[in-house]
C-alpha cells in the first residue's frame, strides 16, 4: 500500500504473512532511524519506522502541522493492525490517535510523552508560540532555537563533532520542531485520555523532567495504564537502552495479540 503523501517509511524485519505488526512514531527533532537499535530488539516482530514530515528523508513533506503527523499515522495503521511505540511527542500523536480510536491500533506504548499544556515552551526563546505553531518563525531563527535544543540533548561537544551537512539538515528541521511544540502549547494538540480504550504502557527515565513526570501522573490518574521505568536511562533511552524498551514492548505485544 502507497501512502497519499510522500512519506518515507521503512519496514524492518518485514515479514508480510504477518497479521500485527509494531509501529514507531520518534518525537520532536529526531526521526525514524533513531528505532533501527530497537527494531533489531524487537525481531522477528515487523516493525515500521518513519520520518514524520519536516524531519530527515521527510523533509520536504508539508505542510508539517499536528493534524498530518496524525493523519500520516492514521494511513500507515490502515495497512494493518499493530502496537504503535512512541518516544515523546511521538507517543502523544499515538495516544491522541488512541482517544479519537482507529480499528487496527491495538496498544500504545510510549515514552516520557507529554500531554498537552503551555509548561513546554521555554521562556528564554522570544518566539511567540502562537507564531510558531502558524509556521511565521523565520528559518534562521528556528534553526538557531533547534540548535540550542539539540545541544542541551546531545552536548556541545557531541554537536560540534557532527559533519557541517548534517548540522545544516538538523537547523532545517527547527522549522517543524517549533510549530508542533507551539501547536502543543496553543491547544491544537489536545484530546481526552478518558477516551482512550486500547491498552496503554507508559514509560519514564531515571532523571525524568519535571513536565515528564507530571505528564506521567496526569496520564495514570485518567486512565488504566501500565507504568514502569529504565533505570540509568535519560529522554534519550530508545538509544541509550533500546533493548529494556523493547522488553517492554513485547510484553505488551504478546498481551493485546493473545487477547
Amino acid at each position: 500500500m502507497a501512502l497519499s503523501r510522500s512519506i518515507h517509511l521503512e519496514r524492518v524485519n518485514q515479514n508480510s504473512s504477518a497479521s500485527v505488526r509494531i509501529v514507531t512514531v520518534h518525537g520532536a527533532m529526531d526521526r525514524g532511524g533513531s528505532f533501527r537499535a530497537l527494531a533489531k530488539y524487537l525481531s522477528p516482530l515487523e516493525v515500521v519506522i518513519w520520518d514524520r514530515a519536516g524531519y530527515a528523508h521527510s523533509l520536504d513533506v508539508a505542510p508539517a502541522n499536528v493534524e498530518n503527523h496524525l493523519a500520516d499515522l492514521s494511513e500507515i495503521l490502515d495497512e494493518k493492525p499493530a502496537v504503535v511505540f512512541g518516544h515523546s511527542l511521538g507517543g502523544t500523536y499515538a495516544l491522541w490517535l488512541a482517544s479519537l480510536g482507529h480499528p487496527n491500533l491495538l496498544g500504545v506504548s510510549t515514552f516520557e510523552s507529554p500531554l498537552p499544556g503551555g509548561g513546554w515552551w521555554g521562556e528564554d526563546w522570544d518566539v511567540d508560540p502562537h507564531e510558531a505553531a502558524a509556521g511565521h518563525v523565520p528559518r534562521e531563527r528556528a534553526g538557531d532555537l533547534a540548535e540550542a535544543f539539540l545541544r542541551r540533548m546531545i552536548s556541545d561537544p557531541v554537536w560540534e563533532r557532527l559533519p557541517e551537512r548534517t548540522k545544516a539538515l538538523r537547523r532545517t528541521e527547527g522549522r517543524a520542531f517549533l510549530r508542533e511544540l507551539g501547536q502543543l502549547v496553543d491547544g491544537r494538540i489536545s484530546f481526552d485520555p478518558s477516551e482512550i480504550t486500547v491498552d496503554v504502557v507508559a514509560g519514564i527515565s531515571s532523571r525524568p523532567s519535571h513536565h515528564h513526570r507530571f505528564g506521567l501522573i496526569k496520564l495514570v490518574e485518567s486512565i488504566d495504564v501500565t507504568s514502569y521505568c529504565v533505570p540509568h536511562s535519560r529522554h534519550g533511552a530508545h538509544l541509550t537502552n533500546p533493548q529494556a524498551l523493547a522488553e517492554v514492548v513485547v510484553q505488551q505485544f504478546a498481551k493485546v495479540t493473545q487477547a
